[in-house]
């Protein structure tokens, strides 16, 4: 939107982006939507013609298509420059060459910090004080290893969720993207060659990146994995319940200060990840490792419902004597392992571990 309509320069744009997906429901043979890119949708509502890459993701054969023959530019007309965001496919030399300007790409980081796929769950994870946003030339053979033409840098405060990053920097980086455009020919000429020795890479996350290990996660690790995660995938864990494991996902956690009483006197005398509870209390309390306490109001039950934590300690917690989360699944034939504390470990005192983090926190507008 800012592109189009703060930059005099710009004509006419439209939009690529991948295809919707569809869930077929067998029964009724009727299709589900489960899955569009926000752009299409964003740019519909603009009136911005929209195009798809090919169903399955590859781009081999794809070419890039002509200017839309309602634009008015004749049947021949081709872009000028590509702009690329998160696009999700290698961009080979032919398709950058289609465009006479050639391509430039927005990326969430710093460059060359945090090359790659996943830049702003691993600056949160980082525990990073800052981070950005880069416009940088479309490189012909490496993933965000083009020349530098802007950047600017965006203060990361402590309980911004993926969420948030992704909104304001895409705020953001719009903004930089037009500034870029109305002085390209300038940027290009000031460009920066990326310095190789200070190239970091970023990777893809799985669910096993979220699985909470309560040996040696403190409760700002954990809330920091649900955060850089937030929207995608939800931290989880281990649940015995007599002969059953269960895999229980959390999707509203909060960190507990000395303003929330904890729900036992001697919760440091739990092992981490013991789940407290009491009547009228609409969350589940976790000890962890350092002394930090965790509010869990919602739980997702593998193959069940999403449940709140009134719901959750109805249905699972009252069937234990000791319910407590835990890091690997155990044999259900045997009794539960007991719990292996780091060595030199030293439980904090009560008064230290209550009061932990009493910290600002940022508010969330991401639903959490």
């Amino acid at each position: 939107k800012g592109i189009y309509a703060e930059n005099p320069g710009v004509a006419h744009i439209e939009v690529v982006c991948p295809p919707p997906r569809y869930k077929v429901r067998t029964i009724k043979e009727k299709t589900k939507l489960i899955w569009k890119a926000r752009v299409s949708s964003r740019a519909t509502n603009l009136g911005i013609h929209v195009h798809n890459t090919p169903e399955g993701g590859s781009i081999q054969n794809w070419e890039v298509p002509n200017v839309d023959l309602k634009a008015g530019y004749g049947a021949n007309a081709r872009f000028d420059i590509g702009v690329v965001a998160s696009f999700g496919a290698f961009l080979p030399q032919r398709i950058i060459d289609s465009f006479p300007q050639k391509m430039i790409n927005l990326h969430p980081s710093l460059l060359p910090k945090y090359r790659g796929p996943t830049p702003i769950q691993t600056a949160i994870l980082n525990n990073d004080s800052h981070t950005g946003v880069t416009v940088q030339e479309v490189h012909p053979k490496r993933y965000d290893a083009g020349n530098i033409l802007a950047q600017v840098p965006f203060e990361l405060k402590l309980g911004m969720t993926r969420v948030d990053l992704m909104t304001q920097l895409g705020h953001l980086g719009g903004e930089l993207a037009v500034r870029v455009l109305q002085n390209l020919e300038y940027m290009r000429k000031n460009s920066i060659v990326q310095n190789e020795e200070e190239a970091t890479l970023t990777r893809m996350f799985t669910s096993g990146d979220a699985k909470i290990r309560w040996e040696d996660m403190t409760a700002m690790d954990v809330m920091r994995m649900h955060w850089a995660h937030f929207g995608h995938i939800a931290v989880w864990s281990f649940l015995r319940v007599k002969n059953k494991v269960l895999t229980v996902k959390m999707t509203d956690i909060e960190l507990a200060t000395s303003f929330d009483d904890p729900l036992e006197d001697d919760y440091l005398s739990f092992r981490p990840g013991s789940c407290l509870r009491k009547r009228k209390y609409n969350y589940v309390e976790f000890p962890c490792i350092e002394g930090g306490r965790l509010h869990v109001r919602g739980f997702t039950v593998e193959g069940k419902q999403p449940r709140d934590g009134l719901q959750f300690a109805a249905g699972y917690i009252k069937k234990n004597k000791t319910p407590c989360m835990l890091t690997l699944s155990p044999d259900c034939k045997r009794p539960t392992p007991n719990f292996v504390y780091p060595e030199e470990y030293k439980r904090p005192s009560h008064m230290a571990a209550v009061k932990l983090y009493d910290i600002p926190l940022y508010h969330s507008k991401s639903g959490l």
